[in-house]
């Protein structure tokens, strides 16, 4: 399998946005208020477009040969309640007939070398807590816990 990382060019942006599209539909059994149009919003396709032109952080592109099989999409974070100053990767998929193929691994790597190129020196991304297969990839990648995030309904 010829897999090829690219970043992402002005043209691609429909590109994120069908993957980003995928990580939506398989998001939506872990929040039943993810707004799953949002991929096609005039909101949603502004990100992508920065996302695809460079404006707003760093999107990396997986190809098998002319196929688009994954993507992450990251950006710089300042907590400002925190001394570090972190990439976040803001989100992250893999077509679903692609995962367990090394794919992700290579995208978190793609995040550190974006990571260390900006001076910063440390990750960070959000799971859904019942989304076990990525908490598990994830923690097997080196992320640690840190917070947890809550919600009620009133």
């Amino acid at each position: 399998m010829n897999i090829t990382i690219k970043k992402a060019e002005s043209k691609d942006w429909k590109v994120i946005q069908k993957l980003n599209n995928d990580v939506f539909e398989s998001d939506s059994k872990n929040d039943d208020d993810l707004d799953s149009g949002w991929p096609f919003s005039k909101e949603g396709i502004r990100y992508y477009q920065s996302l695809a032109n460079g404006e707003y952080g760093n999107c990396v592109i997986v190809w098998v040969g002319e196929k688009a099989v994954g993507y992450a999409a990251m950006s710089i974070k300042d907590f400002g309640y925190r001394k570090s100053n972190y990439v976040e990767i803001e989100n992250m998929g893999v077509s679903p007939e692609y995962r367990s193929l090394g794919i992700g691994k290579k995208l978190i790597e793609e995040a550190k070398k974006w990571a260390k190129s900006q001076g910063i020196n440390k990750l960070f991304v959000v799971a859904y807590y019942n989304n076990e297969k990525a908490v598990k990839f994830y923690r097997r990648e080196g992320f640690e816990p840190i917070g947890l995030e809550l919600q009620m309904d009133i």
